[in-house]
């Protein structure tokens, strides 16, 4: 593959992923107004985030193989329009139910896109480059956090939460229609192992489980944080929904540096160090800001500083999972996915509940208590020895 044609795969699933996360993030600054248009609690309504979640703990795991076996093209394109027509639909949710519903197929789209993105990252750059580019798409869907947000929030706050909710939809659609003209190259199959052998090289391999165990974990603490950043602001603070959403952009553009800074740093001391440090030190800062309540200004720059650490995170363990079991990549990103899926759920479904019963304070012991055991669990158990192998490219 010509540079020409690296600098235009990443900028086609920068684009995707933007869509991606813009779907995901897009129900975090209208929970407030959802709680209130259905007559349910804050942390009730969170379960439209659990519900976007909860497909892709199986469908990432039953495509993660075929990706694998047949290519990555097919599974991005039909993921992103099915993404595009459920969150429209959930624009015009007349029930919560219904509401819960649309999100839910939804997420069975969006639980195939991340996977098989990074996959086709990592079968077109080789490891020593592949930090760079992961991070690169990062950055591009990080901006979703950062100018989603707010204007979903502003959006919201001078319409309804339905509208917000339905720009996301049509620029998922869009998405899906770059992505069936513009990716390339041509789809070839990859590995032509059964679905069962991919999966043994996985279970098999210690480290790749301990990647695994760490992302869940690492998952499960952060979905656990941002579901709720608005929804901070609001109470804590006594925030409007729209200056709220609009402080909680600090979020984004923390990972936006953080995610550039990580991959870097990552390819010249190793990935595995940096995921080990940020993931403790990110939990440390979130535990001092939910309990011990800064003023606004410092609160901001502190959600600040722990989303670019974060954000280091996202890039470093990434890369390091695509490096485990190579000959399975597309299965192995498909497993870590399942597993964030599953902590994306637990996450605003616990986060929802320490909020209603205890406050932010319970919410950042736990969430600290669960990045220590991450970065413990990265330590121990997780290698980083680059492979070189030859894999058949395939978009």
């Amino acid at each position: 593959m010509s540079p020409r044609d690296r600098r235009t795969l990443v900028l086609v699933l920068g684009l995707l992923t933007f869509a991606s996360v813009y779907a995901s993030v897009v129900m975090a600054p209208v929970l407030t107004q959802i709680a209130g248009e259905f007559g349910i609690s804050t942390g009730a309504a969170g379960l439209v985030v659990a519900a976007y979640g909860a497909p892709g703990i199986v469908v990432a795991v039953a495509a993660g193989p075929y990706s694998d076996r047949f290519g990555r093209k097919r599974f991005l394109v039909a993921g992103a329009a099915v993404m595009g027509v459920f969150t429209l639909l959930a624009s015009f949710a007349t029930t919560f139910p219904v509401l819960v519903g649309t999100r839910m197929i939804a997420g069975v789209g969006g639980s195939v896109i991340f996977p098989n993105a990074n996959a086709t990252l990592a079968d077109h750059f080789p490891y020593s480059e592949r930090a760079r580019a992961i991070a690169t798409v990062i950055g591009m869907n990080t901006m979703a956090s950062i100018v989603g947000i707010p204007i979903a929030g502003i959006v919201a706050e001078a319409t309804s939460w339905r509208v917000s909710v339905a720009i996301v939809g049509v620029l998922c659609l869009a998405a899906s229609i770059v992505l069936f003209f513009r990716l390339r190259p041509v789809q070839t199959p990859l590995n032509a192992s059964k679905v069962r052998e991919l999966y043994r090289s996985i279970v098999t391999n210690r480290s790749a489980i301990g990647a695994v165990g760490s992302s869940l974990l690492g998952a499960l603490y952060w979905f656990s944080w941002s579901t709720y950043i608005v929804v901070f602001f609001e109470q804590v603070f006594g925030l409007s929904q729209g200056l709220a959403s609009s402080l909680a952009l600090t979020q984004g553009l923390g990972v936006l540096v953080g995610s550039q800074l990580g991959g870097r740093l990552g390819t010249r001391i190793g990935h595995k160090p940096v995921v080990a440090a940020s993931v403790a030190i990110s939990g440390a800062i979130l535990l001092y800001q939910t309990n011990l309540t800064p003023p606004l200004a410092i609160t901001a720059v502190l959600n600040l500083a722990l989303s670019a650490v974060i954000g280091a995170r996202f890039a470093s363990n990434t890369t390091l999972l695509t490096e485990q079991v190579p000959e399975a990549r597309g299965t192995m990103l498909a497993l870590s996915a399942s597993v964030t899926s599953a902590s994306i759920v637990a996450g605003a479904s616990i986060g929802g509940i320490l909020i209603d019963v205890f406050g932010f304070g319970s919410l950042g012991v736990f969430c600290f208590a669960v990045a220590l055991i991450a970065a413990l669990v990265v330590a121990l158990f997780v290698r980083e020895e680059p492979i070189d192998l030859e894999i058949s490219p395939a978009a």
